[in-house]
């Protein structure tokens, strides 16, 4: 297996959680619901919302956070771990699960949360998804992939309808079986038009440096290739096209499906440190191949929380 290059999120005391240090990138993670109620992190703001009349509310405040997910079963009823909180009220489906530090999270049908854990002790060097229980019972699930991803940076995750986990890394994407093993969808993904921004200048980083993705019901894996300024669509078989591009300075770090629309969170200078300025977009790619913006911000028309 060829290998792509490390790029840690970084979270200490792999069952305790004893220390959570957030990386140096924006939000990336945007959901839909049934409804076509948008949800998006705003990095330093919080969760916003936007509603079918294009209404732009925030839900939640937070000055850190980078991942959410749905939780379509509504179990993760608690905040276990400490850092992973249901944001939305009980009893609501999809739940919004938020992770105010540095990991990409994912839940599955079967109602298990799935984060990135790193632990310099129990595994010096390495990344590991670790399973967290509707109660709380915490599990190593798939010793194959963690195997597999030791020197490898673990870059996003997302729940397929088929209840497989998907794993993101700089330029590959896998699939967790629910047998515990897993399959490479594609490698050594290489993009013929990318519009080469390596993030924080680190040339050694693996292109397109794919980070938030999401999975149709055929297979299909949408991601956004943050380093080329790309979204990418990768089938079942392997197949790799862009099929979104952003102009600098923007660049999708996050991306939802609903309908056979994509929806894709982007911000300027993306690749970039905080200081650059670190404002979000959220556009459409339409079924029918129209893009269209539903909100461009920055901080000074960033609406107040209700």
């Amino acid at each position: 297996m060829k290998t792509c290059a490390r790029f840690q999120f970084v979270i200490l005391g792999l069952l305790g959680l004893a220390g959570y240090t957030t990386s140096a990138h924006p939000a990336s993670d945007i959901v839909v619901n049934e409804e076509g109620e948008v949800f998006f992190i705003h990095t330093g703001h919080g969760v916003g919302k936007i509603d079918t009349q294009g209404k732009l509310t925030y839900i939640h405040r937070s000055q850190g956070g980078h991942w959410m997910c749905f939780d379509t079963t509504g179990s993760f009823s608690r905040t276990q771990p400490k850092h992973f909180e249901r944001i939305t009220a009980p009893g609501v489906k999809p739940a919004i699960i938020f992770a105010d530090g540095g990991s990409p999270i994912a839940v599955l049908p079967d109602g298990n949360l799935y984060y990135v854990s790193y632990d310099e002790k129990l595994n010096p060097g390495g990344l590991r998804v670790t399973r967290s229980s509707p109660e709380g019972r915490l599990s190593l699930p798939f010793p194959p992939l963690n195997r597999a991803t030791e020197k490898l940076g673990i870059t996003g995750l997302a729940a397929g309808s088929d209840g497989h986990l998907y794993v993101a890394c700089p330029n590959a994407i896998f699939r967790m079986n629910t047998n515990g093993t897993f399959a490479t969808v594609a490698e050594s993904i290489s993009l013929a038009d990318c519009d080469v921004d390596y993030p924080d200048g680190n040339t050694n980083m693996a292109l397109p440096a794919l980070r938030g993705l999401a999975v149709d019901e055929h297979g299909n894996v949408f991601a956004a290739g943050t380093g080329c300024h790309r979204v990418v669509k990768i089938s079942p078989t392997g197949k790799v096209e862009s099929i979104l591009r952003a102009e600098r300075p923007w660049s999708p770090t996050g991306v939802a499906l609903h309908r056979g629309d994509v929806y894709v969170l982007e911000y300027s200078n993306a690749n970039k440190g905080h200081g650059s300025g670190w404002f979000p977009r959220v556009r459409k790619l339409g079924r029918d191949g129209k893009i269209t913006a539903l909100v461009t911000l920055s901080e000074r028309n960033a609406p107040a929380a209700k």
